[in-house]
């Protein structure tokens, strides 16, 4: 009986077969992926040219449907069609880390130099934040209502909220460093990743817990977000470098593994999703895979 799909050969294979196939191709490492997924690779591109120092910091979807990617030591915002053909390419003054979408064209980068960066992306404009008071953050920001969430740590943990000149408006303190935050805006919650202990953690915009989830399935949980009905899908780096996504129901109530056997190796793999297709996207290294809803299994 069929169990798994290899990408690279358009193949379905039983498990007798995948394992003899994935020794025979060992070394090209082809992507095998159980059939019974919620979402299946359908397709994967390049999102710069290789190279050793380069590798994806992070990517978003713009309500438009682009795709937006930043180049860690490229410096450099892009973005992609849903086909990954590059449509723009806008230079940066430092390495970016983090992003979060503002509007239907514009995001906010946070860099090393721990400005923030508005980039306007059909008007291929840059405008810097400088000199906010950011200079313990984890790296992970998000955009709600003309104000930025930062986390950090420094003497404690939480949030710096910020508003779009870069003045503090309020520190919201935790028990926890969110390292990835992502904002549903239905349910005006917060979810945040305590990598630290494995958890998922959501909480109101005032810091509030809701609720806290765990499961044995997340191991070395990395990136958040949400899908097109509120859920939250968490990536997952395993021991073997590959991964795996969990989606959390939006209560915290159950989880459900969707894609299993990622390609993750050593570099901090991102996730996004993309509403208008309902695609799952995962940038790892320097490539982008877009896996689709699996029509076949009741998601």
């Amino acid at each position: 009986m069929s169990v798994y799909n290899c990408y690279d050969c358009n193949t379905v294979l039983c498990k007798d077969c995948s394992r003899k196939h994935k020794d025979e191709n060992k070394n090209q490492r082809h992507l095998m992926q159980l059939i019974s997924n919620s979402f299946i690779l359908n397709f994967k591109f390049r999102a710069t040219l290789f190279s050793y120092h380069k590798s994806i910091s992070d990517i978003k979807y713009l309500p438009n449907g682009e795709l937006i990617v930043l180049i860690a030591r490229e410096n450099a915002v892009k973005t992609f069609s849903v086909t990954g053909i590059q449509r723009h390419n806008i230079r940066l003054e430092d390495n970016p880390l983090k992003m979060t979408v503002v509007d239907k064209n514009t995001v906010a980068v946070l860099l090393i130099n721990r400005s923030l960066a508005i980039v306007d992306i059909q008007q291929n404009h840059v405008q810097y934040i400088r000199d906010i008071a950011i200079p313990y953050s984890s790296d992970t920001l998000i955009y709600i209502k003309n104000e930025f969430y930062i986390s950090y740590f420094i003497m404690r943990d939480g949030i710096v909220v910020i508003d779009m000149s870069g003045s503090v408006k309020r520190h919201i303190p935790l028990s926890f460093t969110p390292y990835d935050m992502c904002y549903d805006v239905d349910s005006q919650r917060i979810y945040c990743l305590d990598r630290e202990h494995g958890k998922l953690i959501c909480i109101d915009r005032d810091g509030n817990g809701i609720f806290t989830f765990t499961d044995p399935g997340m191991t070395d949980l990395i990136d958040l977000t949400i899908d097109n009905e509120g859920n939250v899908l968490g990536l997952c780096r395993n021991d073997d470098s590959s991964g795996n996504v969990i989606k959390v129901d939006s209560n915290g109530e159950k989880s459900k593994e969707v894609i299993t056997n990622i390609k993750t190796l050593y570099v901090y793999p991102r996730i996004c999703y993309d509403y208008f297709t309902n695609s799952v996207v995962i940038a790892s290294d320097i490539e982008v895979y877009i896996y689709k809803k699996n029509e076949r299994v009741n998601i």
